[in-house]
């Protein structure tokens, strides 16, 4: 009995010793150039959501990380107000980190942004997508995204507006 117990961990232990570990799942790095958007759901202050398949096809999207307790957002908020009329072409997405729900109404109503249909898709998500795309640097940061929804460049708070300008339609 001895000898079969002996005989059964050496071979448990060779098994265990040469097994190949399992393959990593292929994960997609949604912080790369050409990655898709990852799905969302953005939960609007005033009720209602904002998911990935209500995006308009073939239109190109702006995503903008941002916290309602930031002053350097509050002045970009600003900012694209002031050049709304070039985002004709362009969908717009403000995406606050679930957290900061409690915040949201008074950082609207303090930049006035609440009857602006440029921000009609602002809200917090409790979800991965901020995990899977902030670079974590400054806010705002800002992702461009062409047509088919593949990311195109990301811009941190330290991007001049003039460079933005740029990936507007």
């Amino acid at each position: 009995m001895k000898s079969f117990a002996i005989s059964f961990i050496l071979c448990f232990l060779s098994v265990a010793c040469f097994a190949q570990p399992l393959a990593p799942v292929n994960k997609i790095n949604y912080k790369k150039t050409g990655a898709p958007i990852p799905p969302f759901l953005l939960e609007k202050p005033n009720g209602g959501t904002f998911v990935n398949t209500q995006l308009k096809k073939g239109k190109p999207v702006m995503l903008m990380i941002f916290s309602p307790q930031c002053d350097h957002c509050e002045h970009m908020m600003d900012s694209l107000k002031n050049i709304a009329g070039m985002f004709k072409n362009t969908q717009l997405m403000f995406v606050a980190e679930d957290r900061n729900k409690q915040f949201m109404k008074g950082f609207i109503e303090k930049t006035k942004i609440g009857n602006v249909a440029l921000f009609e898709n602002i809200g917090t998500e409790r979800g991965r997508l901020i995990g899977e795309i902030y670079n974590y640097k400054l806010l705002p940061q800002v992702n461009f995204y062409d047509k088919n929804y593949k990311l195109v460049h990301s811009f941190d708070g330290n991007a001049p507006l003039d460079s933005i300008k740029m990936f507007i339609h």
